[in-house]
């Protein structure tokens, strides 16, 4: 996100500021954190030792075994928000679903309205959406970086136990002289469930299960879906799955299914070649609180695992391609004594990218307020895993006035885009009649300016000298039409907002309005056959933008003064920028954009009504 958001900042920034200095210049107008865990260095020689690694027993394991299909163990949970199906195959999460649920106030979260599937549920059929993308979530363990995808643990059948009282299923397996024993309990009201991994030393030797010079890489949460059914995603969807983690008190995120490096470490590698010369895999260590969680999103969804009393000294990305291996949490202090266990809790949440999803329902189960909650130690930072960045409050005040539109008047999110463009123009309606009444009085001026500009075309101290006269004569400050910036500048930081409500908000997702068929996609309404050497895919036609682009000409029309020549150009040159820039963003937001621009074009045009008299001046 962090990424993704300094490129968008970047290009935004570009073209507004552009945009600002072209009319400036051209223009005669405290979480809660856990307790550190240090990788300790091994000081001990294990080399004159009978102390053993998992990789010196992987030398003398037995191969492991096909399982006959018979054998598999399948156990189904089902909650108010989340559809689960587990399998003894590896003691894993099989299946992950999410269906239609109730919000923190009892309204209704609308989630299976594309691309779901009928999961039958003792006898009834739910509609719910695969998160696991076909592929589950592991939690198992693996001691090399090319093993992170599929574990040796995922093929062995485990031995299981299930407690319906507890909603609760135990899973057993050993291999290497290591008995892994995993808990996974799921809460009815809660989009958390808890899972517990228990390593136990079966041998004689004391063993290094994870140590900084082998890890020990646990896999999670792999890739958060959803995918689209029966076509493969295309690159524009591709670019909204993400990979987050928090460590030493700083979140970082990173794209998924492609390089684990930030967007500068990208030019660093562009120019210098990545570290070591090895772009495969990247590690991230600790310098003391460890990793709070990690997990990975798509544009709606969120999956992360926190780490409740032991937190991974170290994280693992997965930079081959086409990767779907999430975050890897590394552990490089794990030490068992012959006989001896450790037990890795986590806290697990899975749901919306929204803060109401992270609200426990159940006050007892609530850390917060209950200090013996099952998920006590949960992180305070959980809910910063989904943070929209600075413009997160403006977002949330926009997400709020789009929802109570929608709830209080009519029922469609484009109309409340309308009203909230609507009432944004009144609240700045006396800026804006400043400027447009400035305007209206340079329109007059402009056939004695031009004549200033055509006289003295070769002196430009002169024509400036001639041009202050001609203002102070008509009591005219040609700086108050600057008085209109302020708009412009306030709206910058709406536009980024809108932009991020409409680019990860659920009950906008599918939202139609008039032709367009869904405010948080880009408004093609017509795609080309594939063309040869140019596009695969073919070339959308995109009509909000084009009449984004025609109101925002005639809006710079009626607002520049004809006579200059400069802005004649930026009148050209800014509307061909905007289209490059919004061809690919959510309508909603283009939608805001042309109607702001046919408020602007009316508020003008009453003005020039109102103040016709206004003949052209003489010097």
């Amino acid at each position: 996100m962090e990424d993704r958001q300094n490129r968008l900042f970047f290009a935004l920034v570009l073209t507004m500021g552009i945009w600002f200095l072209g009319n400036y210049f051209l223009n005669p107008d405290g979480g809660k954190q856990k307790q550190p865990n240090k990788p300790a260095p091994v000081t001990e020689n294990k080399e004159t030792s009978k102390e053993t690694t998992p990789e010196q027993k992987t030398q003398n394991q037995t191969p492991i075994t096909a399982v006959d299909s018979k054998d598999i163990k399948t156990f189904t949970f089902s909650t108010d928000s989340h559809i689960v199906i587990l399998s003894s195959l590896g003691g894993r999460i099989q299946k992950f679903y999410i269906k239609n649920h109730k919000d923190i106030e009892g309204g209704e979260i609308n989630i299976a309205r594309a691309d779901f599937e009928e999961i039958d549920v003792d006898g009834q059929k739910v509609k719910a959406i695969e998160l696991s993308r076909g592929k589950g979530f592991d939690y198992n363990f693996s001691h090399r970086k090319e093993e992170v995808a599929d574990s040796e643990w995922n093929k062995i059948n485990f031995k299981a136990e299930e407690d319906k009282g507890n909603r609760t299923v135990t899973f057993y397996a050993t291999k290497d002289g290591v008995l892994l024993k995993k808990v996974f309990r799921f809460f009815p009201t809660e989009n958390y469930f808890k899972s517990e991994i228990t390593v136990t030393n079966l041998g004689k030797d004391k063993l290094y299960f994870g140590d900084r010079t082998k890890p020990a890489y646990l896999r999670t949460f792999g890739s958060l879906g959803p995918m689209p059914q029966g076509r493969e995603p295309n690159a524009q969807e591709l670019s909204k799955f993400f990979r987050v983690y928090r460590i030493d008190g700083s979140e970082k995120d990173l794209p998924d299914g492609g390089d684990a490096w930030g967007f500068w470490e990208g030019i660093r590698n562009f120019f210098f070649g990545a570290p070591n010369g090895n772009e495969n895999f990247k590690e991230v260590w600790s310098s003391g609180e460890g990793v709070d969680f990690a997990g990975a999103g798509s544009r709606y969804f969120l999956a992360v695992v926190d780490t409740l009393n032991h937190p991974a000294e170290g994280a693992l990305f997965d930079n081959r391609k086409k990767n779907e291996t999430g975050t890897i949490l590394a552990y490089s202090n794990i030490s068992l004594e012959p006989g001896k266990d450790e037990t890795l809790e986590f806290a697990n949440y899975v749901g919306i990218r929204e803060w109401d999803g992270m609200l426990f329902r159940d006050p007892k189960l609530d850390p917060f307020k209950n200090p013996k909650s099952a998920f006590a130690g949960l992180s305070s930072d959980l809910n910063k895993s989904f943070n929209q960045g600075i413009f997160t409050p403006i977002r949330n005040g926009i997400v709020w006035f789009l929802k109570q539109s929608y709830k209080y008047t009519i029922p469609s999110y484009g109309f409340g885009i309308l009203l909230f463009a609507l009432l944004f123009k009144l609240v700045f309606y006396p800026l804006n009649q400043k400027q447009a009444e400035a305007m209206k009085k340079m329109s007059a001026l402009s056939p004695e300016l031009k004549k200033i500009n055509e006289k003295y075309a070769n002196d430009p101290a002169k024509k400036q000298e001639k041009m202050l006269e001609l203002y102070k004569k008509h009591n005219m400050n040609p700086l108050s039409q600057l008085g209109g910036c302020l708009p412009m500048l306030i709206q910058l930081p709406i536009f980024f907002a809108l932009y991020v409500a409409f680019a990860d908000t659920i009950d906008l997702w599918k939202s139609p309005f008039l032709w367009i068929t869904d405010l948080s996609e880009p408004d093609f309404i017509w795609t080309s056959p594939a063309i040869p050497f140019l596009s695969a895919t073919g070339i959308s036609l995109n009509l909000l933008v084009l009449l984004m682009v025609g109101t925002q000409f005639l809006s710079m029309k009626l607002t520049s003064v004809q006579t200059d020549p400069n802005q004649k150009m930026m009148m050209y040159i800014m509307p061909v920028m905007m289209v490059f820039f919004l061809w690919n963003m959510p309508s909603g937001l283009t939608l805001y954009w042309t109607v702001t621009n046919v408020l602007s074009i009316a508020q003008q045009w009453v003005t020039n009504i109102r103040k016709k008299d206004e003949a052209p001046v003489k010097a």
